[in-house]
């Protein structure tokens, strides 16, 4: 399961492999996840995804409710990375892993940064959520040209109001925005339709947290 901890310096740091199986995932309260309006994370086998319901009407929320958790007692600069899972993707539309930074949400507003990744590295894009659901910004987007392996990294970092979206230490977009000066690391996902795929096909098999000075 994972760890946590604090260093008499002060810094922070949290690193899971997802061995519990958890729907939601919760590592001994480690994970939150307080918004209504949005799906939530799941583990099983190893890998931590998303859980937006395939082929089920979305209650007339639009399909923008992309399952989230995040961590605690972060301070405002912070960097989080996830080992890539990928499986048996269906093409037919499009699937997303995410980090999340400066994170905090209530029963129907979820706010923060989100530097996602294609399955296909045909976008990464960093974009801020504003609170309502389907309530975004795009802030920058880049690519990954040669595509996306089952055990890639994707890492993203923000100090100050700059963030910066990498993948296997390369990174691929970077942006600024002040709007958010507090929150906390977490992770998301998302797939472009809800009869896509199945749950499990593109997540996390291993994600770290640490603060920044």
């Amino acid at each position: 399961m994972g760890s946590g901890g604090s260093s008499g310096t002060g810094a922070v740091t949290y690193v899971t492999d997802f061995d519990l199986t958890e729907a939601p995932t919760s590592e001994g309260g480690a994970w939150h996840h307080n918004g209504l309006d949005w799906a939530q994370v799941n583990t099983e086998n190893g890998v931590a995804f998303g859980t937006q319901a395939l082929g089920v009407p979305r209650s007339g929320l639009g399909q923008y409710n992309d399952s989230y958790a995040y961590l605690a007692g972060f301070p405002p600069n912070q960097q989080a990375s996830g080992v890539i899972h990928k499986g048996a993707i269906d093409t037919s539309c499009t699937h997303e892993v995410e980090i999340l930074l400066r994170w905090s949400d209530a029963p129907h507003s979820a706010r923060g940064y989100e530097c996602n990744l294609a399955y296909d590295g045909s976008y990464a894009e960093i974009v801020r959520w504003n609170g309502p659901v389907g309530d975004y910004t795009y802030l920058n987007s880049g690519s990954v040209p040669d595509g996306i392996k089952d055990g890639d990294t994707l890492s993203a970092s923000i100090v100050g109001t700059t963030i910066t979206l990498s993948v296997n230490g390369i990174v691929r977009v970077a942006a600024t925005d002040s709007t958010f000066a507090t929150g906390n690391p977490g992770m998301a996902f998302w797939r472009g339709s809800s009869g896509c795929g199945t749950f499990g096909d593109y997540g996390f098999t291993h994600y770290a947290a640490g603060a920044l000075p």
